[in-house]
């Protein structure tokens, strides 16, 4: 490797080493929050946040996304049969955000996770 290619790789990391943290960590909202502590891989404190949206159960885009995190959340943390029930509800809720949002793989993903296909 090239003395250049070696620097070029060392500035490289440094960069990456020190970004910005995601954009939704500055909000105080608690769906920024939740999705922050996601981005963190903070899923205890993300699956806490998300629920808590999810259990206010309201009819509105924040709710729906909600849902879907809580699903990956649960994925990460390798609770698939949970996920694929999140995943039904979003088929549910909006058909439109289910396929927008390729829930239709994550639930082929969490079902063969648990052996089933």
């Amino acid at each position: 490797m090239t003395l250049c290619r070696s620097a070029a790789l060392l500035a490289l990391f440094v960069v990456s080493a020190q970004a910005a943290p995601p954009s939704t960590c500055g909000s105080s909202d608690t769906y920024a929050s939740a999705l922050c502590a996601y981005q963190r891989r903070s899923f205890a404190e993300a699956e806490a946040g998300f629920r808590a949206i999810v259990e206010k159960d309201e009819a509105d885009a924040v709710t729906i996304r909600a849902v879907y995190f809580l699903a990956r959340t649960e994925m990460k943390l390798g609770r698939f049969e949970e996920a694929e029930t999140l995943f039904i509800r979003i088929y549910s809720m909006s058909k439109a955000f289910y396929d927008e949002w390729g829930c239709d793989f994550l639930l082929g993903v969490c079902r063969q996770a648990r052996g089933k296909t």
